[in-house]
């Protein structure tokens, strides 16, 4: 195979790779077009600290705004977590879901949905 033929072939297959990574994102949502961001200055630390890994492991299938704009109980959290987890590159450890799992629990409980 020519050189040039090979270098196309290989960037071809670089192009697949990195595609197939990438995890499949989510079609949009109505609750997309809200707030995307939650001010917690006001929260204990520890949920300080959780916001983060929320936001960026949410993010990677959907705007985080989809979770931050659904009113969810603790127990339809647990149960949409289990599924979301369960995605092909989710990429979400269980330590990591346990963080996102107890963040939107205090999320829930400080907008009064029970």
């Amino acid at each position: 195979m020519k050189p040039l033929a090979l270098a196309a072939v290989l960037v071809a297959l670089a192009a697949g790779l990195a595609i197939a990574a990438e995890p499949e994102k989510a079609p949009p949502d109505p609750r997309d077009s809200g707030p995307d961001k939650i001010d917690i200055s006001s929260y204990p630390p520890e949920q300080q600290k959780r916001y983060p890994v929320f936001e960026r492991k949410c993010s990677k299938c959907h705007p985080a705004a989809r979770a931050i704009n659904s009113r969810f109980n603790a127990s339809e959290w647990k149960r949409y977590m289990k599924r979301m987890v369960r995605r092909p590159n989710a990429g979400v450890t269980d330590e990591q879901a346990d963080d996102i799992y107890e963040f939107l629990k205090f999320y829930a409980v400080k907008l009064g949905v029970e």
